[in-house]
């Protein structure tokens, strides 16, 4: 069972400085302060190490590290933010257990960093970003090596904007939930050999169409076939089901418009709504004029709908 944290006894400057590492071995640091949490990781050893620790509500969030930080079997719960963070070193959150709304977004790293194993649990309102629209201007970074082998995302997952162009590993990650690829690039070192097991939630034949066609820029024509076999197996299944009850409009291929009316149905709006951000908040939501007509294109309702999701 883990003992709480006590600065007093458990963090030996003197010790660390002649290991040249920092260990921490099955402590609660649930009540501790998030800077003294950023106090210990900063502390500036070689290496910090955290095994089967316990944080809460951990915000990390615009902070540099420039030690070789481990995080191993580590339970995080709450909302967990290490967004904008730059590692300088090898990172790694191997086998770490995340229970809530997780954000890496436009993380930087430098080095290695490794989600190795870890699992998302999916508690209320469960999410977990890892998004890089700010990261993908950045023409200066030097992308790096990526390790999410054996992930288990049983929570909503969103890599949206990101570019993964060093070494990136998804090898036997398993999605058991939603998961948003959307403007997404992959190198040519990218391993994607995953495995699906989120049928039957709403939109899925959208995550993996997304997928697909991320993965067609790239020429992974092998795995974008066994998606679109998904897919298929997807569509299918909505027909049989749309011979028993009625539906909602079915969603068209993103090559096709939407009208207003069709856009504020998927949205579950009225139409008015619509029109009033046109004209009122003209950016909120991409529209496309033909002439007198208005359309919306299905990938910006989705963008929209992943880009607003609490915690985002």
């Amino acid at each position: 069972m883990a003992k709480k944290y006590n600065r007093e006894k458990h963090f030996d400057a003197d010790y660390f400085r002649a290991k040249g590492i920092a260990y921490f071995d099955m402590l609660d640091f649930s009540d501790v302060s998030n800077e003294e949490i950023r106090q210990i990781a900063t502390s500036g050893f070689p290496e910090i190490e955290f095994y089967q620790c316990i944080f809460k509500d951990l915000d990390l969030s615009k902070t540099e590290f420039y030690s070789k930080l481990i995080f191993t079997e580590c339970e995080f719960s709450g909302n967990t933010s290490f967004e904008k963070c730059v590692f300088h070193e090898d990172t790694s959150f191997m086998r770490s257990v995340f229970n809530g709304v997780t954000n890496f977004d436009n993380v930087i790293y430098k080095k290695g960093l490794s989600f190795y194993h870890i699992r998302t649990k999916p508690a209320k309102d469960g999410y977990f970003y890892f998004r890089g629209e700010e990261v993908r201007v950045n023409k200066d970074y030097d992308h790096h090596d990526i390790d999410f082998r054996g992930a288990l995302f049983e929570t909503e997952v969103s890599f949206r904007d990101n570019q993964f162009l060093g070494s990136t590993l998804f090898n036997n990650a398993i999605f058991k939930n939603k998961f948003w690829f959307t403007n997404v690039d992959f190198g040519l070192k990218t391993n994607i050999d995953v495995k699906f097991d989120c049928d039957g939630f709403k939109d899925i034949d959208m995550c993996y169409r997304i997928l697909k066609d991320a993965l067609m820029r790239k020429n992974y024509t092998l795995q974008s076939r066994a998606i679109e076999r998904l897919e298929e197996k997807i569509r299918q299944k909505q027909h049989k089901d749309d011979d028993f009850e009625p539906k909602e409009p079915k969603h068209k291929q993103p090559s096709e418009l939407l009208t207003t009316e069709e856009a504020a149905a998927y949205l579950k709006l009225k139409p008015n709504t619509l029109e009033r951000w046109r004209s009122q908040y003209p950016h909120r939501l991409p529209f496309v004029k033909i002439g007198r007509t208005v359309k919306y294109r299905l990938e910006d309702l989705q963008a929209f709908i992943s880009g607003n999701r609490q915690g985002s």
